[in-house]
């Protein structure tokens, strides 16, 4: 009796996931999974960068141009860059390095609107040498692109140089790693 009940239950949990594939796959049962949502907010129509000539904190020349065929982070800061935007400078590294095999695909960008000490700058570049701080008058135009800037935020903008969706300063990290992941992964690159 004992090994026609083990076999019976052995049966049943073989049987199991297959009625329950059958079943939500029928007419008989009307389930759908929650769609994935955004984390952020998708900016419908995308704001296209402008075209631009900066020096960055470091010196370098950076265009409009340098910024394409590449996803780009950009955390927008309304004022100077005090520890908590390092605090941020250094999360906008981990959620790109948590990207994995994508990591080149994407670049990073800070835009403050008063220039940070050199001390400072030497921080962040720390954090990421990748990391591009473009600040002061001169980027004002550049940072009145992105809806919002006055209070501040993350942007994620596409290989085409439009911004595609804003975080506030206080956003969860995971979710624009969700995010950026989501993109990265249903983008085809030739």
């Amino acid at each position: 009796m004992k090994a026609r009940l083990t076999l019976i239950l052995l049966f049943a949990l073989f049987l199991a996931p297959i009625v329950v594939a059958v079943l939500l796959n029928s007419r008989w049962i009307d389930w759908e999974p929650a769609p994935e949502r955004s984390h952020g907010e998708l900016l419908d129509p995308v704001v296209a960068l402008p075209a631009f000539e900066l020096r960055t904190e470091g010196g370098d020349r950076l265009e409009a141009a340098d910024l394409r065929d590449r996803w780009i982070l950009v955390q927008v800061e309304p004022r100077g860059c005090d520890a908590a935007c390092e605090e941020r400078a250094y999360l906008m590294r981990q959620i790109r390095a948590g990207q994995n095999r994508h990591v080149p695909d994407i670049a990073l960008l800070l835009v403050v609107a008063v220039a940070p000490e050199a001390d400072v700058v030497e921080r962040i570049r720390a954090l990421d040498p990748t990391f591009r701080i473009v600040a002061g008058p001169g980027a004002d135009e550049l940072r009145q692109t992105f809806p919002g800037a006055a209070d501040g935020g993350f942007y994620i903008v596409d290989p085409e140089g439009n911004i595609m969706e804003r975080f506030g300063l206080g956003a969860d990290p995971t979710g624009i790693r969700k995010d950026l992941r989501r993109l990265l992964t249903w983008t085809v690159r030739d």
